[in-house]
């Protein structure tokens, strides 16, 4: 194990994957649980958008957290309101409850996000950050395997409730593992007032008008995708461990693709990964309009799996290589804020076009804006892989 892998396996590797197996199993958990309520197709997604709303309006004020405190603290706390945020969906049985309750898990999980990021950007060198967010992307992945499948058995077995008080054991879990391992150490920047975040922003516009448009389009398009698997699953007249299955199958495709693209990203530059996933991203999401059986929806699980497993840590990768080092909690702040923007609005763009037209017209709009966001990624985003 390489130097930089052993300095990252406790505080950075476990944790990921104790709080990304509820996060992923949450994906499929929320809004079939929803529809078990009563709640409907739209009601259901837009639960998850506001998930991504939270994780939006809690960038900027993450980047400031990590500028002016130790960015373990920053990690651990976000890891505690994502616990308590499990344990409120364990004893909330009103869709509207849910709403607010995912808002605060948003807030968490950026927050987590955030200091994650600081935290690499800091303690790992260019060459090795490509490595390290692959591996993070890779724990990730796995959590997307193993969250899918063993949350809607357990939701079948045991109920829904009981499912998201396990996980919010397993966040405290990783919570613990990064109190015990990660470094103490303070932010060496002054923290950047609210007043100098448009000054911020308008510094570094070109980089956020390219760059940044692309990890929102990403964005975009994996979120959208987490959302409309399950609907069309219950369309297709799946429970909620079939439609686990089938999404873990296309999480095994993507776990094995996430160390050979931060090889790729390392050795032949961001582009390399980011310009293929994108397209592929794009075709997939257009496919979905053709999915009429459990056959054509597996096949597009797993080509998803591939385009992520193609895309793992891209969007990590750019906001750790264009973070400048004076203002690097701010910058990645207003880079979470962009991608989070992304995060949400794939959600909710499915939740509005479903209240009126058919989920294979949703599909396609996605995939007509993920088209738009594939072109800006092959034109105008640079490399950004250190020489």
């Amino acid at each position: 194990m390489s130097s930089a892998h052993r300095r990252a396996l406790l505080p950075l590797y476990l944790p990921s994957l104790l709080l990304g197996i509820p996060a992923q199993a949450s994906l499929i958990l929320l809004p079939l649980y929803v529809l078990e309520l009563g709640g409907s197709p739209a009601a259901a997604a837009a639960v998850v958008g506001w998930r991504g709303v939270g994780m939006m309006a809690m960038d900027i004020p993450a980047g400031m957290l990590a500028a002016r405190f130790s960015v373990k603290f920053v990690m651990a706390g976000a890891g505690l309101l994502i616990s308590a945020a499990f344990l409120a969906y364990a004893f909330t049985d009103a869709i509207t409850g849910f709403y607010l309750i995912a808002f605060v898990s948003g807030c968490g999980g950026s927050t987590f996000l955030l200091g994650r990021m600081a935290y690499i950007s800091a303690n790992f060198a260019g060459a090795e950050r490509g490595r390290v967010i692959a591996m993070i992307a890779g724990s990730l992945r796995a959590g997307a395997l193993l969250g899918p499948l063993a949350g809607g058995a357990l939701a079948l077995l045991v109920g829904y409730p009981i499912t998201f008080l396990l996980g919010a054991l397993m966040v405290v879990t990783g919570v613990l593992c990064i109190g015990v391992t990660a470094r103490h150490e303070m932010p060496s920047q002054a923290a950047l007032k609210w007043h100098a975040i448009p000054r911020l922003a308008h510094t570094h516009r070109r980089v956020f008008a390219s760059a940044g448009v692309a990890a929102i389009s990403f964005m975009l398009m994996r979120a959208a995708r987490t959302v409309l698997i399950p609907l069309f699953g219950v369309g297709l007249g799946l429970d909620a461990a079939s439609i686990g299955l089938l999404v873990s199958i296309g999480a095994l495709v993507d776990v094995a693709l996430f160390y050979p693209a931060g090889m790729l990203m390392d050795r032949h530059g961001r582009r390399s990964t980011a310009v293929p996933s994108a397209i592929l991203f794009t075709l997939v999401l257009a496919s979905m309009a053709l999915v009429d059986s459990y056959a054509g929806l597996l096949a597009i699980s797993i080509a998803f799996g591939l385009a992520n497993g193609l895309s793992t840590g891209i969007i990590m990768t750019l906001g750790t290589d264009l973070a400048p080092p004076a203002q690097r909690g701010e910058f990645l702040g207003l880079w979470r804020l962009l991608t989070d923007f992304g995060g949400a609005a794939g959600p909710m763009v499915v939740s509005s076009v479903v209240l009126l037209a058919p989920l294979t017209v949703a599909a396609l709009s996605v995939s007509a804006l993920g088209a738009m966001g594939s072109f800006v990624v092959y034109r105008y985003v640079e490399e950004t892989l250190p020489s």
